[in-house]
Parts: structure tokens; sequence; C-alpha cells
């Protein structure tokens, strides 16, 4: 927030006035907001069916790596269609609700000023504001927030969500920066069971009421609606060497369903999928480290190897049976007269150099 003013006065009067104005702009705009969500709902579903159309090709053609990454996909787009559902579901439910007049939401505001101390407002970006005690959850330290309210993003769907929650003294995930909170990613909150009496608490003008309510989803933790869990919040330990690892240095490998640090973590030579050094092998022909998945056996003697030698007939045991063919080849494409007419010179060259005729006497 840039410059703030203190509420008193024509002022608050002022602002409880607009405030009003946007509850009843709010009404007017929720059947907008129905179809907006819903939409949002089918292009998730649009989505995870593409997703789902390319993990049955990868399956069915053997590449597991990508069959991998469309899995990891799938489960992004659940989450997010939970979400889509669960706000479309909020949206087409939303009760009508008589807009208060000015005055209740004057009392609001007194009553918010006093139950957090002060509230603020910046009249160049139209929000109002408190600021939370600092948070700690199961010996978690997270800092202050700021709940932030844009007048001006009530009742129009355009902003989106009309309230930002920002942390004063983050305190981020270690596997999520962009994680301040377990309930908070990118300012917004995921309030959970609560979303529908805080939206309920916004469209009747009960602004004291919505700030309490955000609040008490910031210390409160809920392990099911969590962005990050607590028990995860430093990062996880790799599975390999016990480091603790988080944000770009953690690796998944596909073989073992594990994570590990940049240090325990190659790449298989064959599928260039990210793999531990546990689950590489060495390929006995080509020295290449693989993974389980480009591991092979020898048709013939049943020997390990990767998938390229197996392919390419680089066994040493296919080689052994590619030379002898080799060799009955050239024996057989020799011409058998050769063989012949060598035998019968050796032995007629021979006796014309040993048998000499008689010597004859006069």
């Amino acid at each position: 927030m840039t410059t703030e003013e203190c509420l008193s006065g024509k002022r608050l009067w002022k602002i409880a006035s607009e405030i009003r104005d946007r509850l009843v702009r709010m009404q007017t705009a929720r059947y907008g907001d129905v179809q907006r969500e819903v939409g949002n709902l089918l292009q998730n579903q649009e989505e995870l069916a593409s997703v789902h159309r390319r993990l049955r090709v990868c399956l069915s053609r053997g590449w597991l790596g990508a069959a991998a990454r469309m899995a990891e996909q799938n489960q992004r787009l659940f989450r997010e269609l939970l979400y889509s559902s669960q706000d479309a579901e909020r949206a087409g439910v939303r009760p009508e609700v008589q807009p208060p007049n000015v005055r209740d939401v004057l009392e609001e505001l007194l009553q918010a000023e006093e139950e957090f101390e002060h509230l603020r407002y910046d009249p160049e970006d139209g929000v109002l504001a408190v600021t939370t005690d600092p948070i700690e959850l199961e010996g978690m330290y997270l800092g202050d927030f700021e709940i932030r309210l844009r007048i001006e993003a009530l009742g129009d769907s355009q902003h989106g969500t009309p309230y930002r929650v920002v942390a004063l003294d983050p305190q981020p995930s270690a596997r999520n920066d962009a994680v301040t909170h377990p309930h908070v990613s990118e300012d917004r909150l995921c309030a959970g069971d609560a979303a529908a009496a805080v939206d309920a608490a916004l469209a009747s003008g009960r602004i004291c009421d919505f700030l309490l309510l955000v609040r008490s989803v910031l210390t409160t933790y809920n392990s099911e609606s969590a962005y990050v869990r607590l028990e995860d919040w430093a990062g996880a330990a790799c599975s390999d060497c016990g480091a603790t690892i988080g944000g770009d240095d953690t690796y998944y490998c596909t073989s073992c369903d594990a994570e590990f640090c940049s240090e325990c973590t190659s790449s298989c030579a064959r599928c260039d999928e990210a793999t531990c050094l546990g689950c590489l092998s060495s390929c006995p022909v080509c020295g290449d480290s693989v993974c389980p998945a480009c591991m092979d056996r020898c048709p013939e003697c049943r020997e390990p190897l990767c998938c390229h030698c197996r392919e390419e007939r680089q066994c040493p045991c296919q080689q052994e049976s590619l030379d002898e063919e080799s060799s009955d080849e050239q024996d057989t494409n020799r011409d058998p007269g050769e063989v012949g007419e060598t035998s019968a010179a050796g032995p007629a060259g021979a006796s014309e150099q040993t048998v000499q005729p008689a010597a004859q006497t006069p």
C-alpha cells in the first residue's frame, strides 16, 4: 500500500457508501459469476480429457517417461478441477442477500477498527486493510499478514477474488516460494470449509465478520486444504542422503516414486528421465547408466543389457554368432573348382620336378 488514511468522519462515511454501492452491483452480477465459473470448470474438464488421451497413447507405445509426466499433469488438473468445481457450486448456490444500508456498513467498519486496532485505507488503490498479529501454527512461525479488500473489485467478476492476504514478514515454504501460509498461495487464500461463510459475509456487507473469518482461517491449520503441509514446510528429506531439499533442488525419481536432491540424482542415458543413483544401473555392454525401464535382456543368453544394445544386437553372444555366420557364408560362397585345381596342380608340378626320364645310352 502506498498512501494510507486514518478513517474517521466524512471519509469513513464515503467509504461505507462506496462499499454499499458495490454490494448492490454484486447482487446483479451473481448470475454472470455462475456462467464464468461453470466455463472454467468445463475448460478444466476438456484439458483433463486431453491429458487422458495422451496418457493412453504413451502407455500403448511404452513411453514410460512421457506417461509419468502425463500422470503428474493429471494430478495437477484433479486439484484444479476440484477447486473450479467448488467455485462453480458456490456461485450457483449463492443466496440472494438484501444489500445493507450505508449506516450498517459504517457500523461494521467501526467494529473492525476496534477488533484490529487500526483500519487503513489506500485511496489510490481503493484498498481497505487490516493487519493480523504474528501467526504461529504447530510451532511454525509464519509472521503477520495483511488482509486487503479492494472495494472496486466487489461485484466485478473481472477482478476475481476481491481480497488478498499478503505476508508482511514472509516465511515461505521451502517447497514453494509462492506459498507463505499453508492456506495462502500467491496472496490468495484457500478458505476451505469457511469459503461459503466468507463470501456470505462480504455479500451482506458484514465487513468486520469477513475480516474475522479470514483471520480465523489464517490461525487454523487444516492439512486437507493446505497448499503445502506443515510437515513439509521446511522441505522434504532426500531419500538417499537425508539432506533437506526443497524448491528447485527437488527431483522426483519415476522408478521408485521418491524425492531426491540433485547430488543423488542423475538421468537415464536412454530416456533422459530424472532417476536416482540407486535405480540407475550400468549396461555391461556399452557402460551407459540407464533406468530400470530401459534395461532389457539378451533374447539368447538372457544376460542384462540396455534396450539400445539389445536392438543393435550388441551382446557378445550375438556378436560371436554373427562372426560364425559370416565365416560360414564366406566358405559357402567360395568356388569349389578353385580347391580342385589347386590340389591337382600341386602334385603334377611336383612330379615334373622330381621324376626325370631315363637317359639314353648310345
